[in-house]
């Protein structure tokens, strides 16, 4: 009887694995928002990774022992955010592009060595203000993958929401600065002093 109950729960294991191996690992989330503000403004804050601390939920609130560490330039393409904590665990992200009337985007390592997830936050004018949209995607692991890719997409479908939310506060909240004066007209100030 030993034996036949080992057998149904080896079967039933083997037969839980390989659905799970057949599970779509792929994700994709998208959310938007509408800002307020000129897509030059909200470029400001995003293609800076230090300043994602500001606006993004993947900070200290979330992860009190979160460690960031931050490689190459201090912002644009190539600028990347390393980060490790018991709760948001181990990854890096690297901006790709950027561009400040169309948005950026970055691929990401998370628990990983190589890139397996890749995003982007892209502008579309709408009259005076700005409409974000931010879409993440990628692969998880197989397996393990297949069975949770369901629940990441919905939290991370949430955190996409409320940093976007932060972030339309925070730009919202700004007074803008004032619009550059048009350049003047040349003046010929005459051939300069040699003394």
């Amino acid at each position: 009887m030993i034996k036949k109950f080992a057998f149904a729960a080896i079967a039933v294991t083997l037969l839980c694995l390989g659905a799970a191996f057949v599970l779509p690992r792929e994700w994709r989330v998208e959310r938007s928002v509408v800002i307020n503000a000129a897509p030059q403004r909200v470029h400001a804050l995003l293609f800076d990774l230090k300043r994602w601390q500001d606006w993004s939920v993947w900070n200290r609130t979330l992860d009190p022992q979160l460690r960031n560490a931050y490689e190459g330039p201090q912002d644009g393409v190539g600028a990347k955010w390393l980060w490790l904590g018991p709760k948001m665990g181990r990854g890096q992200l690297v901006i790709v592009a950027s561009d400040p009337l169309r948005g950026i985007e970055l691929d990401q390592a998370i628990e990983s060595e190589t890139v397996n997830a890749h995003a982007s936050l892209t502008f579309t004018p709408e009259g005076a203000a700005t409409r974000v949209t931010w879409v993440d995607e990628g692969t998880l692991p197989p397996i393990a993958g297949g069975l949770f890719r369901n629940t990441l997409q919905q939290q991370l479908g949430a955190h996409l929401e409320s940093s976007l939310t932060k972030l339309k506060t925070i730009l919202e909240a700004q007074t803008p600065g004032p619009s550059p004066l048009p350049p003047a007209d040349p003046v010929d100030a005459g051939q300069p002093d040699a003394n």
